[in-house]
């Protein structure tokens, strides 16, 4: 009999006592000798450890070496082989073999060939091939590669980094090339849009490409015109499967007028037609936004209540006056849009209104006082330049020195608005203004 023995390493890595290296067992089965039962007797084990359980050790040497690897691999190979043959044999002497092992709907024997018939109950033969490659060149697998090249010419040096939440975390990203595409779902810079962004290498940043939205439908539209010419004035329209160009009919607009055609025709015809016509005409806005009448503005009646007043009165003691001296009427009793000052004497008249001062006064002097209207930044003089003056009189039934002649009456139209006052400008001999008898009353006109 022929030498059929064979090395086989074996490892123990159980709880029977370890072996610091690769056991080498040979088994023979040459002739004179017995057949091998699988046991080896442990006195005929040479180099076994002296104590057990031996110590605990690394696990390196428990897995085997690369070189162990290709010992089994080879062994099973050629056990594979072996049973091949067997089956390949019982093939070819008893085809009902093969037969007990297909089930005759994906998989059948045909003159001693296993031949694959159809995945999942459906059938592919080599009618159905052919008619999806009708009018392709070359074979299948030629026709990927010419997929896979076109697919990588267009993605070259294109990388797509995924989906991002916000543009805050794009931002975070640390690792990227430029021509890199990201996605941002919620982009808070651009309005909370989707957002599509490529990574510029050469400037450092992620630039905007566009905003844009994702569909799930798509509507399939046939005959779609492809040319412009003669659509002038026309719109696109959507008829059945198609789109055309055409005009727009009064009745299909939406959220158009309730009046008919007619109506509205006739409305447009009278746009110029008015009954009052040179009553209108009169009508006009002056530079101030005023309304006018034939030039003049226009105040009604319910206006009169908002035109501004005041009225004020020396009361408690007499004020003396000097030259200079502003008349201060200490106490107001009504008004309304005009501030005054009761411990200034200072009244403020606004830009644009014309008011009518009118002073009433009995003084007390020994020459003469002369009252006026001026400015009360500057002392200045108004455009009216009215004044009045009181000269003494000595009446034979008082003790009092009484005045004469009177009362201040001004008129001032303010270019800004500012304050005013009433000011003794010339004054002689002892003078004063005595109290409950001196009033100050302004009115807009």
């Amino acid at each position: 009999m022929a030498n059929n023995s064979k090395e086989i390493k074996v490892r123990q890595v159980d709880n029977s006592p370890h072996y610091s290296k690769v056991t080498k067992v040979y088994v023979t089965n040459q002739s004179g000798g017995g057949d091998f039962d699988g046991t080896v007797d442990w006195d005929n084990i040479t180099n076994k450890p002296e104590t057990f359980p031996s110590a605990e050790h690394d696990h390196d040497d428990r897995y085997n070496t690369k070189e162990d690897v290709q010992d089994i691999i080879d062994y099973t190979r050629e056990q594979m082989q072996s049973e091949q043959g067997k089956v390949m044999a019982h093939a070819d002497d008893e085809p009902a073999y093969l037969d007990s092992k297909v089930d005759n709907v994906t998989a059948v024997v045909e003159g001693n060939e296993l031949k694959v018939k159809s995945i999942d109950g459906l059938t592919i033969g080599v009618a159905s091939i052919n008619s999806w490659l009708s009018g392709t060149e070359d074979n299948i697998q030629m026709q990927i590669d010419s997929i896979n090249d076109s697919l990588v010419a267009l993605s070259s040096g294109m990388r797509y980094m995924g989906k991002f939440e916000t543009y805050a975390d794009l931002q975070a990203v640390t690792t990227m090339d430029g021509g890199d595409l990201a996605v941002v779902l919620a982009d808070e810079s651009h309005g909370g849009g989707r957002s599509m962004y490529v990574y510029r290498d050469d400037l450092g940043v992620w630039d905007f490409i566009g905003e844009f939205t994702f569909s799930d439908e798509f509507t399939a539209l046939k005959d779609t015109p492809t040319s412009y010419a003669g659509a002038d004035g026309k719109v696109v329209k959507v008829a059945g499967e198609r789109l055309v160009f055409d005009d727009v009919d009064y009745g299909d607009i939406t959220n158009k007028p309730t009046s008919t055609i007619t109506q509205i025709d006739d409305a447009v015809a009278k746009r110029h037609e008015h009954n009052n016509a040179d009553d209108l005409a009169k009508l006009g806005v002056n530079e101030r936004g005023e309304l006018t009448i034939n030039g003049v503005v226009y105040a009604p009646k319910s206006d009169q209540r908002t035109k501004q007043y005041l009225y004020a009165r020396r009361t408690e003691s007499e004020q003396p006056l000097t030259a200079g001296t502003t008349c201060i009427f200490n106490r107001k009793y009504s008004g309304e849009g005009i501030a005054y000052d009761v411990n200034s004497g200072i009244f403020t008249l606004e830009a644009g209104k014309t008011y009518r001062i009118f002073v009433t006064a009995s003084m007390n002097t020994e020459g003469y006082v002369i009252l006026r209207l001026v400015s009360a930044s500057n002392n200045a003089v108004t455009a009216d330049n009215n004044q009045a003056i009181w000269m003494s009189v000595n009446p034979s039934n008082t003790n009092w020195k009484e005045s004469s002649t009177g009362p201040l009456l001004a008129y001032v139209t303010p270019t800004t608005t500012q304050g005013f006052k009433i000011i003794a400008s010339s004054v002689n001999g002892t003078s004063g203004l005595r109290p409950n008898h001196c009033a100050l009353d302004i009115t807009e006109i």
